[in-house]
């Protein structure tokens, strides 16, 4: 009986421990302030994904190495670390932080370093075969390939055109596998190609941790 006892009183900890955790704001945050971000630049991005909100902050302020060694505490459990990540676009701007008018944007004081959101996750799926992870998500993001640049293309079966915006720092292999009727092409581009990620988009994950999104307007020519 005294077992039983404990081990209810138990139990109701946990339960009452984890429904603060859910609601806890985590880090300090600015919501939808006008100060322009500067995020963009060389090197790796690092994001950090709440996905009990679906609020994703990304930073430039880590080494691969620090990053690495970093563990979320035990007081986010709903946290998870993004891979670093490389961009392979030339250029890009975060128009605003989703829920912010234009030239707003949300800030999180975490660990050290100033975060800036950039993603509301909506979705998640996979396709058949487990192959491609897609994410559907908002954001409100631009992005410039100058004259040049070998972009490449996913099309999924019904002909809708994926960009590839990112790839993972510690990338495996330049070769993903692809579910039947999917097709990758690259085009070298003979002027400036700009993308506009605005709204509800699709991000795939491929088995390579190749990163597309899109879809691409129709009227965009490769």
């Amino acid at each position: 009986m005294k077992l039983e006892k404990n081990t209810g009183s138990y139990l109701a900890t946990i339960v009452i421990l984890s429904s603060l955790l859910i609601g806890y704001r985590h880090g300090d945050r600015e919501l939808c302030v006008s100060r322009t971000p500067s995020f963009d630049g060389e090197g790796a991005g690092y994001e950090l994904l709440n996905l009990a909100d679906g609020d994703v902050w990304a930073t430039r302020n880590w080494t691969p190495e620090e990053y690495a060694a970093f563990s979320l505490p035990v007081s986010w459990a709903s946290w998870h670390k993004n891979d670093p990540r490389i961009v392979l676009a030339d250029r890009g701007q975060f128009l605003h932080s989703p829920g912010c008018q234009d030239g707003q944007y949300s800030y999180m004081q975490a660990f050290g370093r100033e975060f800036l959101q950039v993603v509301q996750l909506q979705d998640f799926s996979t396709d058949e075969q487990n192959l491609i992870r897609q994410v559907g998500l908002e954001k409100y993001h631009v992005l410039h390939y100058s004259v040049g640049r070998t972009v490449s293309i996913l099309q999924n079966p019904t002909g809708e055109r994926f960009i590839g915006v990112s790839r993972s720092l510690d990338r495996a292999t330049d070769i993903p596998t692809l579910p039947e009727g999917w097709t990758l092409m690259e085009h070298r581009l003979t002027a400036e190609l700009q993308v506009d990620l605005l709204g509800r988009i699709s991000v795939l994950r491929l088995d390579n941790e190749d990163s597309y999104q899109g879809p691409l307007a129709e009227d965009i020519s490769l």
